[in-house]
């Protein structure tokens, strides 16, 4: 299932690269891009848009993912383990040239995930266990093409796992 999902975003992806866009203005030394786009920025959310604001310096990062896997490994061919997580950020452009942006980006995460319940091994039970995870990074984005770029970060985060 996590395969369709990846497939459904790079093809959505592309799909978005390749449609026309209208041309922007330099402001104040760097280039105007989209203002939104399709992407991820954590493999557990991925199915994920960024929206930029009126003066393309600060943004909005959301975030979704879904996985339905199969708990016949373990016994039961008609059972399934479901996990969801939604993630949402802030990038802050901090230095910006025409074809780089440096931004600052806190954002959290929260995800659910069933597992096996293994006090009853005679029968098939779940119990969930969710994750929130607050994180502060720096992100380093580079435009390959006008309005197709690709990002990498790195950063600290709190991870509380009940």
């Amino acid at each position: 299932m996590s395969r369709r999902i990846s497939a459904v975003a790079a093809v959505l992806l592309a799909l978005f690269c390749v449609s026309p866009a209208p041309a922007r203005a330099q402001d104040d030394g760097h280039a105007m891009h989209n203002k939104g786009g399709i992407g991820f920025h954590d493999t557990t959310a991925p199915l994920g848009v960024r929206w930029w604001l009126a003066s393309q310096k600060v943004g909005i990062d959301l975030g979704f993912g879904f996985s339905s896997d199969d708990a016949a490994p373990d016994g039961y061919p008609d059972e399934t383990l479901k996990s969801w997580a939604i993630g949402a950020g802030v990038p802050i452009v901090l230095r910006s040239w025409p074809r780089v942006h440096v931004l600052f980006r806190p954002g959290l995460l929260y995800s659910s995930q069933e597992v096996e319940d293994d006090t009853t091994p005679a029968v098939f039970d779940t119990e969930s266990q969710k994750t929130l995870q607050i994180a502060a990074e720096i992100e380093g984005e580079a435009f390959i093409l006008e309005n197709f770029s690709v990002s990498a970060s790195t950063g600290l985060a709190y991870e509380s796992f009940d």
